[in-house]
């Protein structure tokens, strides 16, 4: 934190300089001038400057709209569309529906365990899926679960985000779906380059990405409440229960722990 402060004296207006420094305070459970300190980062993206990562602002910020505005901002610095997209309207003629998902998080990690069941799942008389992994191989049971799952994994580590859009559009996929979103180790240029037909956002990041390559985001009305549709720049598709997934597989403990053994008194909260 004291760093980031040393920083914004030099420069009040470095480049999302204030959301950095609003995280590590929030992480750092320091209140003090944190009010103020959200009024100017509010004042800043509603000005359309670039002042809190996407990722950042969702803990803070009370408004959609302001998220928008800020997703907005932070999309057109960093990842804006393609200026020729890969994709322009040519028909595909497949036998099946070819689904490619894009994920840094193939191994023993959250969006894995509450995704490999959706995967193994699809008809596969009706659908070809394929894995878009950016992600580490950690040689877990997880990750060779996944690897199994698909009709194809493919590890795209040692490929730019440019080579992995044109090796979608080669393969003509007809929907990419992103789980990364804005979090840790996410790679939206990707689908920058437009490489699919329809390209969607979901599960890892149910915020607005604020962007136009983006086709839709699958969420519930929980997670978006309809008066809030407005301010995302996807098209919101709602499942009909619950947007987030899990597995069913997963063993639940058949033990029933104590309130002593949680550390908790006998009664009360």
């Amino acid at each position: 934190a004291r760093d980031i402060e040393a920083l914004l004296e030099r420069d009040p207006q470095y480049p999302y300089a204030a959301g950095l420094l609003m995280h590590a305070r929030l992480h750092l459970c320091n209140w003090r001038g944190l009010e103020e300190a959200q009024r100017r980062i509010s004042e800043s993206v509603l000005a359309g400057r670039p002042a809190v990562h996407p990722f950042i602002h969702l803990a803070f910020s009370e408004t959609a709209s302001e998220q928008l505005q800020g997703a907005w901002t932070y999309a057109a610095d960093n990842h804006p569309p393609a200026a020729t997209p890969l994709y322009r309207g040519e028909p595909y003629e497949h036998e099946k529906i070819r689904v490619a998902y894009l994920s840094g998080d193939f191994y023993e990690h959250a969006v894995a365990f509450l995704m490999a069941g959706v995967f193994e799942h699809h008809d596969r008389g009706r659908y070809e899926t394929f894995a878009v992994s950016f992600s580490p191989d950690d040689k877990s049971a997880m990750r060779g679960r996944l690897e199994q799952a698909f009709t194809r994994f493919l590890d795209v580590r040692e490929r730019s985000d440019a080579e992995t859009a044109a090796m979608l559009r080669e393969m003509e996929i007809d929907i990419a779906v992103d789980l990364k979103g804005y979090t840790g180790g996410a790679r939206p240029g990707i689908l920058a380059h437009r490489p699919a037909p329809v390209q969607v956002q979901y599960l890892g990041y149910p915020g607005t990405m604020g962007t136009k390559f983006l086709d839709y985001l699958i969420a519930d009305r929980m997670v978006v409440p309809e008066e809030q549709r407005t301010f995302y720049s996807e098209q919101v598709v709602y499942l009909p229960d619950m947007y987030q997934c899990n597995d069913s597989r997963r063993r639940i403990a058949d033990r029933v722990f104590t309130r002593a053994e949680a550390g908790l008194p006998e009664s009360g909260m």
